[in-house]
């Protein structure tokens, strides 16, 4: 599947693979939906670890 990304220093979009996207973010480009505006990604936090140790 290809997904659409822009960078603002470029005028033309692209179309890359979606394997290949993180590695395009690196780089400064951001995921376009079908209008040209950026999608807004959603993250999540990772779970907290509870301290192991003998409690003392």
């Amino acid at each position: 599947m290809a997904v659409r990304m822009r960078h603002d220093g470029i005028e033309q979009e692209i179309e890359v693979p979606e394997i290949s996207v993180e590695q395009y973010k690196r780089s400064g480009w951001k995921v376009v939906g079908d209008d040209g505006q950026p999608i807004e990604e959603k993250t999540t936090t990772a779970k907290r670890r509870r301290a192991e140790g003998d409690g003392s």
